[in-house]
């Protein structure tokens, strides 16, 4: 089993959240998205391996109040798709800095909650065949 750590905030900079059950990563989920209620920038949260940060994938996920997105950063890159046919970006806050997310692919939180889960019970990576997630340039 994967330990994996969560960066959202200028607590977690210093002292990542650790990831190692479902229900740990559900607390995580909860407490960004309670972070990011009422805020017009939802938070990004940033999931490596514990162990080995540089030699795994890497996911930025955006937990909003009922919406967010997954960005796995590997070979090849993969994110979520929302509705393909909506254009443009929506932003998202990572540790204060504005990101610009393509709108295409923002989702419901129940299909951020299924990838992230994913990712922690694939060992950090999210099978190749995972139907919510899709190759993107």
């Amino acid at each position: 089993m994967v330990t994996l750590q969560a960066i959202f905030d200028r607590e977690t900079a210093g002292n990542p959240a650790i990831i190692r059950t479902q229900d740990e990563l559900d607390a995580v989920i909860e407490r960004v998205r309670t972070l990011s209620t009422g805020h017009p920038c939802p938070a990004i949260v940033e999931i490596t391996d514990a162990d080995d940060p540089w030699n795994r994938p890497f996911v930025n996920a955006g937990i909003g109040e009922h919406r967010g997105f997954v960005q796995e950063n590997w070979e090849p890159p993969r994110a979520t798709l929302g509705d393909p046919g909506v254009e443009g970006v929506v932003v998202y806050d990572i540790q204060g800095s504005r990101a610009e997310i393509p709108a295409d692919q923002e989702v419901s939180l129940d299909v951020v909650r299924e990838v992230l889960a994913a990712h922690l019970s694939g060992g950090g990576r999210a099978p190749d065949d995972f139907p919510l997630l899709r190759v993107v340039d």
